[in-house]
């Protein structure tokens, strides 16, 4: 009687991972293999960005709201922003991006949703390393840098985009127009976020109503961890922690439950 050949499948969680880094290796190929520069322009941009920000307030400002130095002010506000903005970006386009490729068994929306997080995430975290590690080399700073503070507010900025992305993937898929309604609502994030300003400069009126906005809390725990006199005692990680459990708790499972029909969806 002939034995029967034991088939090894490999492990479902495994079979994601592998989909997920092949995903993130063609996304990083088409995305920064096409351009002159490639991967230096995730890099230069922020760069820019900083860099007028810093030459035009300094003009018109004697010094930033705290410290002494605006490339490094501006960095901690911009560059934490670009974790929610681009990472709720990236991850809402996730699925119509992939699409021909959802079409394959073994590929989902949650892992192409994962996979486009994940790349800009390191894109990011890489850019961020590498910016604020110039601006305290060449402006000389020292002080005593809370670590934790800084690693919680990219954590917070990362889940909160990654929640709200996946909510808006599938919320732009059925209902199209909400994508230039979303476009409208969040074009003021950037004035209202405290990148040009610190939460503490504004009129206990304004301060009212801006402490809802969770980007707000994510900046100034951002700066808590590199100004030690700059304590943000508005900053509540109940509140921001709770919406990005809140968004990605939502995003999920409508993901999960409409995974068919995102599909199918053209």
């Amino acid at each position: 009687m002939a034995r029967k050949q034991a088939v090894t499948k490999p492990l479902p969680s495994f079979a994601n991972i592998r989909v997920i880094v092949a995903l993130m290796m063609r996304e990083m190929s088409t995305r920064y293999g096409r351009s002159a520069g490639g991967y230096m322009w995730a890099l230069l941009e922020p760069v820019g960005m900083i860099a007028i920000m810093s030459v035009v307030f300094g003009m018109a400002m004697r010094s930033p709201s705290i410290g002494s130095s605006f490339p490094l002010f501006f960095a901690t506000g911009f560059l934490t922003f670009q974790f929610y903005t681009e990472l709720s970006s990236f991850s809402s386009s996730a699925i119509n991006m992939n699409k021909p490729l959802l079409t394959y068994p073994r590929v989902t929306p949650i892992d192409a949703i994962l996979a486009r997080f994940l790349l800009q995430f390191f894109t990011l975290a890489t850019s961020a390393i590498v910016i604020f590690s110039g601006i305290i080399y060449f402006e000389e700073i020292r002080t005593i840098y809370d670590f934790t503070a800084m690693l919680k507010a990219v954590g917070y900025a990362s889940l909160l985009g990654l929640g709200v992305g996946a909510t808006n993937t599938v919320i732009f898929t059925f209902v199209p127009t909400y994508q230039n309604v979303w476009k409208i609502i969040n074009r003021p994030m950037f004035l209202i976020s405290g990148v040009f300003f610190t939460y503490e400069d504004m009129p206990r009126t304004v301060q009212d109503i801006l402490w809802f906005n969770p980007v707000m809390h994510v900046i100034g725990l951002m700066r808590r961890g590199f100004y030690p006199s700059y304590h943000a005692t508005y900053v509540s990680e109940f509140y921001v922690g709770g919406m990005a459990i809140g968004f990605l708790t939502i995003g999920f499972f409508l993901v999960y439950s409409n995974k068919t029909a995102l599909i199918e969806t053209r």
